[in-house]
């Protein structure tokens, strides 16, 4: 008997071996794909610990030092050498005695980046079976099974073993505490106005959703033309700057040079003393020597406030959500930034993705992705979305609803919220007319030769859903001022 037991001992150690050597082999993918294209660095959360071979967690933790306290953009045989000679002489011998820069350069040649995702998730699988066959597992005995399942099956899989092992059993106590555990921390927080997060430039708009706090998604919606990005770009903007909060606007529609012109627009108008340009004269050309002046200043200006890279912009040529998130995690990661914008949300059109009668459930679902990676046990970043209705709104008051099919892709933001230009019958005096309020209680009348939104909540988690915010608008220079607030209930559609 005892024999026996010494002989499993030798089995299952020289079966552990077998493991972890296939996850030096993924390490060794990892760590190679990041140096061939450090660009892939900071998308991936991994602990220098969890690499489990030496050699590996060296040439890691080089990486790691040249990309974030370096801050090098591009990691070549120079900056790596530079690196290790300023270490010391034993640091120098063990990287030589490992082949040094060599080792980087031939592994980088054959590996392909492409599939570092891959590589990723083969760490974490092979780090959890180790894991497994410290706690006495039988992995070896099901080897053949688990072998062909991926990390998600094999979460998948064990977990519903251990679910139908406890699915009959009594749970006696669920944990009890005390209601006011903790709250002298909650009042501290509400006052410090970390959960508020940042405000909307629209002192009407953010009175009634109460600014855009960390760890979710705000969801702008409208039909096409209305004016979506015209709204973000002036809610946003403004604050941005003002506060100097560093943004990321991740757009799949417009290109860089439609956003330089929107913003160079908002500044003439709303920060030059009698400034007056119209966003179609970019169209147009030929610029006359007043408009060649105010441009001059607006850029100079955007130039002096948002340096150092305050307002970072990427064009997907082709949207997937998967890009998108790798996006925020590496931007949120590398940079701090805290804040996004998605300007359009649609279902994903790059490479390999299928369009079908079910791309609404594949943008509900994509949405549910994106809010795990954003909320507050995650990156705790906010994102604003704009979206696109679906079809007309039937009457005149909008909700979740009006989305269409694919309503329920607004089901784990925070705030949605619906625009739609008034009607001319809802200006002026008219039968018709809406009752607009404003900051002081009075009734305003709507001038019918202006332009008007009127802004639904359908969701709000900070604030109210009952009333309407009214704001006079001009698209083409890029104008927004604040009018009051109406109610428009559901019966009056």
């Amino acid at each position: 008997m005892p024999v026996k037991e010494k002989d499993n001992k030798v089995v299952k150690s020289e079966f552990y071996k077998e493991v972890k050597g296939h996850k030096r082999v993924a390490e060794s993918q990892f760590i190679l794909s990041l140096y061939k294209n450090p660009d892939l660095f900071f998308e991936y959360d991994i602990d220098p610990s969890d690499i489990s071979d030496i050699s590996w967690r060296f040439y890691y933790g080089v990486l790691k030092d040249l990309m974030t306290t370096k801050k090098l953009k591009v990691v070549d045989m120079i900056a790596v050498e530079e690196y290790v000679q300023s270490k010391s002489d034993k640091l120098q011998e063990f990287y030589n005695e490992n082949g040094g820069y060599e080792t980087i350069a031939t592994g980088s040649r054959i590996i392909e980046d492409g599939n570092v995702d891959v590589f990723y998730s083969e760490i974490q699988r092979y780090k959890v079976i180790l894991k497994l066959l410290d706690m006495g597992y039988p992995i070896q005995e099901n080897w053949n099974k688990y072998a062909k399942m991926n990390l998600d099956e094999l979460s998948d899989y064990l977990e519903g073993q251990l679910n139908s092992a406890f699915l009959d059993a009594d749970f006696g106590e669920d944990k009890v505490v005390d209601i006011l555990t903790g709250i002298e921390d909650m009042v501290k927080r509400a006052d410090s106005g970390i959960d508020r997060g940042l405000p909307l430039t629209s002192q009407l708009m953010n009175g009634i959703q109460n600014g855009m706090s960390l760890g979710n998604i705000t969801m702008l919606a409208a039909n096409s033309g209305v004016g979506k990005t015209f709204l973000t770009l002036n809610q946003l903007l403004p604050t941005h700057v003002d506060l100097e909060e560093r943004l990321m606007i991740i757009a799949n529609e417009e290109d860089r040079a439609k956003w330089q012109r929107e913003i160079i627009t908002w500044q003439i108008n709303n920060l030059q003393k009698d400034g007056n340009f119209e966003k179609e004269r970019f169209s147009q050309g030929k610029f006359s020597k007043e408009e060649k002046t105010q441009i001059a200043k607006a850029v100079k200006w955007l130039r002096d406030k948002m340096s150092d890279g305050l307002i970072q912009f990427v064009n997907l040529n082709d949207f997937s959500m998967n890009k998108t998130i790798k996006l925020i995690k590496k931007y949120s990661t590398g940079l701090g930034i805290k804040y996004f914008i998605v300007d359009t949300l649609k279902s994903d059109n790059d490479v390999g993705s299928k369009i079908s009668d079910n791309s609404w459930l594949q943008l509900q679902q994509n949405m549910v992705k994106l809010y795990n990676a954003i909320k507050p046990t995650n990156r705790n970043c906010h994102v604003w979305v704009t979206y696109q209705m679906s079809k007309n709104p039937k009457g005149k008051y909008l909700s979740q609803n009006d989305l269409g099919i694919s309503k329920n892709v607004a089901d784990v933001v925070s705030s949605l919220l619906l625009i739609r230009l008034l009607s001319e019958t809802e200006k002026g005096e008219g039968a018709g007319s809406l009752k607009v309020k404003n900051e002081d209680g009075r009734t305003v009348a709507l001038n019918e030769d202006e332009d008007y939104f009127v802004v639904f909540w359908d969701k709000n988690r900070q604030g109210s859903t009952s009333e309407q915010a009214v704001l006079k608008v001009d698209r083409g220079r890029n104008k927004v001022k604040d009018i009051g607030k109406v109610r428009i209930s559901p019966e009056y559609s």
